[in-house]
């Protein structure tokens, strides 16, 4: 007797198991496989365990930042005026260390920097609390000034290297984990807040040594992130020498980010005193600059905002519709920068920045707060959206400069941080509104200017794509 054949399989249970159908899943599978190895090798192997620093000092964004309005405003009283001042008082102190770090950033050792940075700010968070229960005004604007001092340390050696230890075209996907593990910090911080102020809030509001002890959460978790980045980070380790170490000369990654950057290397040398050059530079940190004003003529008011007008009174409440927005685009970031290291920069800008105008205006005609909470997370999907392809572009305009070029971004952004919550104060005292109206065509104006940034300093870029 002949033997049968055997064109398909028989499983246990007798149904027929098509052969061709196991192929395909196992080649899906590989693919799969295939493609987290590459983006492995996109980025060195400290760079994961690198950015856990970044989930354990973000743990008290969202409490931080709802409790300089809420402190300012209900606990010490103050003005809308004195409000636009006391977040002044953030960005004045980055003022000063930005351009002094972003020099350093180039000359010493960066893990020092960013290690001063993250206890700078758990020393910041106890000021706050201790003037926070005294009711000191002065002391609360001193420890928010002291933090952004220690933080202009934190985030320029950190940028700097994120962008040393990825591939050129996997940069904004870099910084989009960057973004991502704020959102995991923000998330855990969040509800260690929500539990601890909430419940303090509602049953022993009086003790408000308790109802304010995350800071205190928070400066632990900031000294313990200080330690482990410096005990995790090799930042003599970057990208180009790591691939390099993989001994494949043909390897496509080592030709695309060092054989094209090499033969450049002439060109941008020769051009480098072109005033196109300088021209597109200045404009392009001026941009930054109005981008900052914009962003903090009206968040610091959102909170006033939502009371006024909305008639949100309860503390929690407001944090119930505060929560959501930030968190949610920063959980997002990953998946951003996959898609802003896809786009075309000049076409996504122009998108994004006109639906954020409108979304603003929807904002402000908001008819309850959920609304009002729906558009702010839209809002700042957007705005992550497109501060991920401008942080990819800068991230690849030189290789040697890094820090100086993120410490001036750094600090033309501070500066629109100082001058943002001023006007936003004094706008506020003509109408609950106008912070808003003014950010509107402030966010319009941005887009030609990007555009025109961008078409000046494609030729100069360092890595290019």
């Amino acid at each position: 007797m002949p033997p049968p054949s055997t064109p398909k399989s028989l499983s246990e249970s007798g149904k027929i198991l098509d052969k061709p159908t196991v192929s395909k899943k196992f080649k899906f599978l590989k693919k799969k496989k295939d493609e987290k190895k590459d983006r492995e090798e996109l980025v060195t192997p400290d760079f994961k365990p690198m950015l856990q620093i970044i989930f354990w000092n973000s743990l008290g964004f969202f409490f931080f930042g709802f409790l300089i309005p809420y402190a300012t405003l209900e606990i010490m009283g103050s003005s809308g005026v004195e409000l636009g001042f006391t977040v002044s008082a953030n960005t004045v102190g980055g003022l000063i260390t930005a351009p002094i770090v972003g020099y350093l950033t180039d000359k010493i050792s960066k893990k020092k920097l960013v290690l001063f940075g993250s206890f700078g700010r758990g020393i910041a968070y106890i000021i706050m609390y201790f003037s926070i229960n005294l009711r000191s005004k002065y002391g609360f604007m001193f420890g928010i000034f002291f933090l952004g001092f220690s933080v202009g340390y934190f985030w320029t050696p950190l940028d700097a290297l994120i962008s040393q230890k990825s591939h050129k075209t996997y940069r904004a996907t870099a910084f989009g984990a960057r973004g991502g593990m704020i959102g995991k910090g923000n998330l855990v911080g969040s509800l260690i807040s929500f539990t601890v102020f909430g419940l303090s809030h509602t049953f022993i509001p009086n003790i408000t040594w308790i109802v304010y002890s995350p800071l205190l959460i928070f400066t632990i978790s900031n000294f313990y992130a200080g330690f482990t980045f410096f005990k995790n980070t090799d930042e003599h380790l970057n990208y180009d020498d790591y691939i390099l170490s993989l001994n494949n000369e043909e390897n496509p990654l080592i030709l695309s980010n060092l054989d094209e950057d090499n033969s450049k290397k002439k060109i941008n040398t020769k051009n480098s005193s072109s005033s196109k050059l300088y021209l597109g530079f200045f404009i392009f940190m001026i941009a930054f600059m109005l981008t900052s004003v914009n962003q903090t003529l009206s968040y610091p008011f959102l909170q006033g905002f939502l009371i006024e007008n909305l008639f949100v009174q309860n503390p929690i409440l407001i944090m119930a519709v505060y929560f959501p927005s930030e968190m949610v685009a920063q959980l997002l970031a990953p998946k951003l920068g996959v898609l802003a290291d896809k786009l075309n920069p000049r076409i996504t800008i122009s998108i994004t920045g006109s639906l954020g105008a409108l979304i603003t205006l929807a904002l402000i005609n908001s008819p309850n707060a959920w609304v009002f909470g729906i558009l702010l997370v839209c809002d700042t999907v957007f705005a992550w959206l497109g501060m991920l392809i401008l942080q990819n572009f800068l991230s690849r305009f030189s290789k040697t400069n890094r820090g100086k070029i993120f410490g001036i971004r750094q600090w033309v952004s501070l500066l629109g941080g100082v001058i943002g919550p001023i006007i936003g104060g004094y706008a506020w005292v003509i109408s609950h509104k106008m912070p808003f109206i003014i950010s509107i065509f402030v966010e319009l104006s941005l887009i030609p200017l990007f555009i025109l940034a961008l078409y000046a300093l494609k030729p100069f870029v360092a890595e290019k794509v």
